[in-house]
């Protein structure tokens, strides 16, 4: 009877560990689609209140502070991005890490002309878990390589 309770314990543990890196692709999910439809208010809503986002832009500390630099930032252009091959590792009972491949296509309007660019790189990001569920603390997008259109990679 022992080995069956014990067994029966590991399979629990296993469906939690797959439901929580489901729900942290899930979150990774709704953060692409919400900032390339410019959704900020739900955008928002998927950070930490202390949430450390770092991109070329610099480093933005709470949500608004992140709101408020990649709206600005975003507001005359047009984003589609592409996160995919997560490696999630859970921490803690409530934490976990994950680098995720990522690709960005960025068409922005930069003092009257139009620039458009192809990057490549990783997010390197923390996530914790709260009474909403999976947020994330910290995210830092470093670009492999960035190539405008019809120029070279920079």
């Amino acid at each position: 009877m022992a080995v069956q309770e014990i067994a029966t314990d590991d399979i629990a543990k296993e469906l939690r560990r797959l439901a929580d890196i489901e729900a942290i692709k899930q979150l990774k999910a709704s953060y692409i689609r919400l900032v390339d439809g410019k959704n900020w208010d739900a955008w928002r809503t998927l950070f930490t209140e202390d949430c450390q986002v770092e991109t070329e832009g610099g480093l933005f500390v709470g949500p608004d502070a992140v709101v408020a630099s990649v709206s600005k930032a975003l507001e005359s252009g047009t984003t589609v991005h592409r996160a995919t091959m997560p490696e999630i590792s859970l921490t803690g009972p409530d934490s976990a890490t994950a680098i995720w491949a990522m690709q960005d296509v960025v068409d922005l309007e930069v003092r009257g002309e139009r620039h458009e660019f192809h990057g490549y790189g990783y997010y390197y990001e923390e996530y914790l878990r709260g009474p909403d569920g999976w947020r994330i603390k910290a995210t830092k997008l470093v670009r492999q390589a960035k190539k405008m259109a019809g120029g070279p990679a920079q």
